[in-house]
């Protein structure tokens, strides 16, 4: 179901109306509908709500005023009040004409939380909405019934949680809206503040009274207190509305939302920047089109890593006819200009929103929140690992307490998850009216230990050190002897989660030099720790010995296959890097046939990959066939009852190549 993005960044309060409007309490209950019904219509939706509830009070139960509120109660997240609306409709619609009212019951149920309930209303939707109109409604229904199964197995008090949010006071959180949290250094963040009331422009025309701004926070150790505006920009003073703060990885760049009031009540935002100068903040200029389309919305801006590996700026944007917002991404260029915007596409985007991106590079995972259906309620935050270089993998969600019934989004986290922050309208004090209508910032402590290892690999070179961005990595388990990770260090550094209890050996190779190795122990670990092992290769490596690749062959046959020259690549790249070394090419057979023929067999095997290198430029001064026919086999060729293994002589009818040494010069 897709909801208005903005409303989550200027929704308007209830408790903040220009005095040029009567009181409801002044006003009958007839002049309070037509008041409410007109502020509606303006886009006015809590101030609205205001109006008609006090007309409904007067007239409780009123058909035409309940189908007002139910839906108006539930876009401005009052999922109390639109429980209890909808349930008047569903008891007045008797013979189930509007089977719907069922289902949005239900999701007013399911984002309180109330998941055995919102099963049951949903069950009973399934049964009734029989007609093709409804069938997608139903599809939507089965999986949120699939989240409310979800949310039962979340609220077990028996499993142990891993995090646990707190809701932040010393005047940080207020009656007003606080969200989109940035780290401006270790001990300051920033976040958005509205007091978001509204003034009468005309009769019929109503404008926002106040901007958003951004604020400062300061910590003293976990305790955060607000310090009012942001002084160090200079926008953040002027008639603007500001939201959505986010610093580059080197925290010298600022991004952030600039929204203007381009028709009453109606915001559009665009990305603009502010660079970081001798300790000042510069006048913000505002990102190119590439990124800010401007027939779209352009929010929620993020640096972080595109599927290629490259450096990009991730935001939100509903820029896709009919589509909502999805998340997209703009490569940086040298100059710090941004190519073209493209959408993440599957499996982060999806038919419903994909909002408030924010890319750890630590971890290189993209954590984002998302409406779709099979979630807790509402917007649940998701997490998505980035390949070394491809795509993402599918999103997880992050479950309870992180995630809530209500809508989660805006997280962010900084040192290795000590501190961290997201959005929620989930209950708090702030709002007595209604406890779920206004979004407050909420901490994120944790109580897992997260160990981590991180590092740099450099190389010397004319007194001047250089990263080093074609070096692989290997992180070994040593305690079980898996492998826990493998990265490529295409910017010079790389960064894995550790196990607890556990010890590991990091291994670093890159060729024309010798491997690297470090242990690590986790080991007795009680807090939180991230080692750190720098590398400097400089060291020449010898090759001789190495196995470069393997080619395999169909039974008794000496043609190449269609992936064979896949894995004969490796061998011409090798040797386009390192001329000097002679390679040996031994090819082998299973144990079907006599000796005789299978070396024979093994012979032609060699000669067909010798003439495929040949063609590639490869010496044949460089290469050495050689036959081994059955003689060493690396799988058994029959099972211990003496039937044939096909797996053990698939893997045995082979062509290995392995480097011999360096030519000797003649």
């Amino acid at each position: 179901m897709k909801k208005t993005l903005l409303f989550f960044f200027f929704s308007i309060s209830i408790l903040y109306i220009n005095a040029q409007l009567k009181s409801p309490e002044n006003l009958s209950t007839g002049k309070n509908k037509s008041t409410g019904k007109k502020l509606l219509k303006k886009g006015a939706l809590e101030a609205s709500i205001n109006y008609l509830e006090a007309a409904e009070a007067k007239k409780q139960g009123n058909k035409s005023l309940v189908k007002i509120l139910a839906p108006a109660e539930l876009e401005a997240r009052n999922y109390a009040a639109a429980e209890h609306y909808f349930s008047l409709l569903v008891e007045k619609d008797k013979k189930h004409k509007k089977p719907e009212l069922l289902y949005k019951k239900a999701i007013a149920l399911q984002q309180q939380q109330k998941y055995s309930e919102a099963l049951a209303v949903f069950k009973q939707f399934r049964e009734i909405a029989t007609n093709d109109k409804y069938s997608e409604l139903v599809k939507a229904a089965k999986k949120a019934m699939e989240g409310c199964n979800f949310g039962l197995t979340q609220t077990d008090t028996s499993i142990k949680k891993e995090f646990k949010v707190l809701h932040l006071e010393n005047g940080i959180n207020t009656a007003l809206d606080e969200q989109s949290v940035a780290f401006l250094n270790r001990k300051d963040l920033l976040f958005s503040q509205w007091d978001n009331s509204i003034k009468t422009i005309s009769k019929k025309q109503f404008s926002f009274a106040n901007n958003a701004t951004l604020q400062l926070a300061e910590s003293a150790g976990k305790v955060w207190q607000a310090k009012g505006i942001f002084s160090g920009l200079a926008e953040n003073s002027e008639n603007l509305h500001l939201a959505t703060p986010s610093f580059s990885d080197d925290g010298k760049t600022l991004y952030f939302s600039v929204c203007s009031e381009a028709l009453p009540l109606k915001l559009r935002c665009d990305i603009y920047k502010s660079d970081l100068v001798n300790n000042t903040w510069q006048k913000a200029t505002k990102l190119n089109s590439s990124i800010n389309l401007p027939t779209a919305d352009n929010l929620w801006p993020s640096v972080g890593k595109a599927p290629g590996g490259e450096e990009a700026l991730f935001f939100s944007s509903n820029r896709n006819a009919n589509k909502g917002y999805d998340i997209f991404y703009a490569v940086r260029n040298s100059d710090g200009t941004f190519q073209r915007a493209k959408a993440l596409g599957a499996p982060i985007n999806t038919k419903d929103d994909e909002i408030a991106p924010f890319y750890d590079y630590e971890t290189n995972l993209l954590y984002f929140s998302s409406n779709k259906m099979g979630g807790l309620g509402g917007y649940d935050i998701f997490s998505a690992q980035r390949l070394v270089i491809g795509d993402f993998l599918d999103p997880k969600n992050l479950g309870m307490p992180v995630n809530s019934g209500a809508d989660d989004y805006g997280f962010s986290y900084f040192d290795r998850k000590n501190t961290g922050f997201l959005i929620s309208n989930r209950n708090s004090v702030t709002n007595s009216n209604c406890t779920t209508c206004n979004d407050d910032i909420w901490a994120i402590e944790t109580f897992k230990i997260y160990p981590a290892v991180k590092g740099e690999i450099v190389r010397w070179q004319n007194d001047t050190k250089q990263t080093v961005n074609d070096a692989t990595i290997s992180l070994l388990n040593t305690t079980n002897g898996t492998q826990a990770g493998y990265t490529q260090a295409t910017d010079g550094k790389f960064f894995f989660d550790l196990e607890t209890e556990t010890h590991y050996k990091l291994v670093v190779k890159r060729e024309g030099v010798a491997d690297l190795e470090r242990t690590i122990s986790t080991i007795g670990l009680q807090q939180n720790d991230t080692f750190t092992f720098n590398f400097v290769l400089d060291s020449v490596k010898d090759y001789t010995g190495e196995k470069l690749a393997t080619v395999f062959w169909d039974f008794d046959k000496f043609q190449l296959t269609a992936s064979a020259p896949d894995s004969l690549q490796k061998v011409i790249d090798f040797y386009t890097k390192f001329p000097q070394y002679s390679i040996e090419v031994g090819s082998h057979t299973d144990s079907k046939g006599d000796e005789k023929y299978n070396l024979k067999l093994s012979e032609r095997r060699g000669a067909a990959v010798v003439k495929f290198l040949l063609s590639k430029q490869i010496p044949a001064t460089n290469l050495a066939n050689k036959p081994y026919g059955e003689s060493r086999p690396i799988a058994p060729n029959t099972l211990p009852d003496g039937k044939d293994s096909e797996e053990g002589r698939a893997l045995n009818r082979r062509t290995e190549f392995n480097v011999l040494g360096v030519q000797q010069k003649k």
